[in-house]
């Protein structure tokens, strides 16, 4: 299987990443362009994110970015949890950061193509030497842990990714989804924080989030959709698989932090061939934080109560739904009702079960 590596870039580095992004076609590398796509002026800082939340939730195997100097890609990219960002110039440094690093991204400033290339070229080949350089890469974890904590509410990361697969979990168990079903999930960090909704939104929280909601649904089959703020009326961050399956209607807009929340943004990084849509009508959902998930839930939704009932300082709400019931105090329901009133026949198989 081919080796994923995501690319991105401003608008000084746009030309360099053009370049390298010919010489890698056809190669042994599966190549995403994550921007930027022209020599418009962009803001780093955000194409770096979505390179380096996409490298640390494993979705790439490694990171490329691009910019003036390497110098700024370099320090944003690091600050995603689990990412080693190297700022480098020329071969022997490259080589050097994968060796003794491991560095799993890359950050180039404007060098010329074949400079360029050439770098790229010495990172990608280079393996990770192992040996007394594992010992110091464990050290910068080890570093990485001790402050993997949200600013300002003491809740680990990895307590809140444990926390959303523990509730994800859960909620299958109940609502028995079937694959090619969709969960839909709303997400405030402001309020996992203790703050107000849409007040503080904080991107390392949504990733282990996302993380957690993901590694719940692995080999499920169940689609997850991703609810943004109310300034983007709700409209959610899905697969394209889903997309083709129920006929959804696509929207164009690029939910970022502030306007669609933060984990819609992470969801925009995570997500194989994202499309941001208008509505669904999910089988099942989390609401974190009173987000309000109600309008994408099938009618009849039905409330699901697990032990844990907050995540960090943010209520949790849980739901699945059935169909309705129609009828009236003939009405049969329930599938051994019908044996009965069918004196012991059999009926039609698949009666009794729940539709799509």
């Amino acid at each position: 299987m081919a080796m994923k590596l995501a690319l991105g870039s401003d608008h000084r580095g746009y030309r360099l990443k053009e370049a390298v992004k010919a010489s890698l076609a056809g190669g042994a590398w599966e190549v995403t362009d994550l921007g930027t796509c022209s020599g418009d002026a962009v803001d780093y800082p955000g194409v770096a994110l979505v390179v380096a939340e996409g490298v640390a939730c494993g979705k790439y195997d490694r990171g490329l970015l691009f910019c003036g100097t390497g110098i700024g890609m370099t320090m944003a990219a690091n600050k995603v949890p689990g990412v080693r960002a190297a700022g480098c110039h020329d071969v022997e440094s490259a080589r050097a950061s994968r060796a003794h690093n491991d560095a799993n991204v890359l950050a180039l400033g404007s060098l010329e193509p074949e400079a360029g290339q050439a770098v790229v070229a010495a990172w990608l080949e280079e393996p990770f030497a192992g040996g007394r350089h594992a010992r110091r890469k464990d050290q910068i974890a080890a570093i990485d842990a001790k402050y993997r904590v949200a600013p300002d509410t003491g809740w680990d990361l990895a307590d809140i990714r444990s926390g959303a697969e523990e509730l994800i979990r859960g909620l299958l168990a109940v609502a028995r989804l079937r694959p090619g079903q969709i969960l839909v999930l709303g997400c405030s960090t402001s309020e996992i924080r203790g703050e107000h909704i849409g007040s503080s939104s904080d991107p390392a929280l949504a990733a282990a989030v996302l993380g957690g909601a993901l590694a719940a649904l692995d080999g499920s089959g169940v689609y997850l959709a991703v609810q943004c703020c109310e300034h983007l009326n709700r409209s959610l961050v899905v697969p394209e698989a889903a997309v083709e399956q129920y006929g959804l209607t696509p929207v164009w807009v690029l939910p970022v932090p502030g306007a669609g929340g933060a984990t819609a943004a992470a969801a925009m990084a995570a997500f194989d061939r994202p499309v941001v849509v208008e509505a669904v009508a999910a089988h099942a959902g989390l609401d974190i934080g009173d987000t309000i998930i109600g309008m994408h839930l099938r009618p009849v939704a039905v409330p699901v109560r697990l032990s844990r009932r907050n995540l960090g300082q943010a209520h949790v709400t849980l739901a699945r739904t059935r169909p309705r019931l129609v009828g009236g105090q003939r009405a049969v329901y329930a599938p051994e009702q019908m044996e009965r009133k069918l004196g012991g026949t059999r009926f039609l198989e698949g009666a009794g079960k729940t539709c799509e």
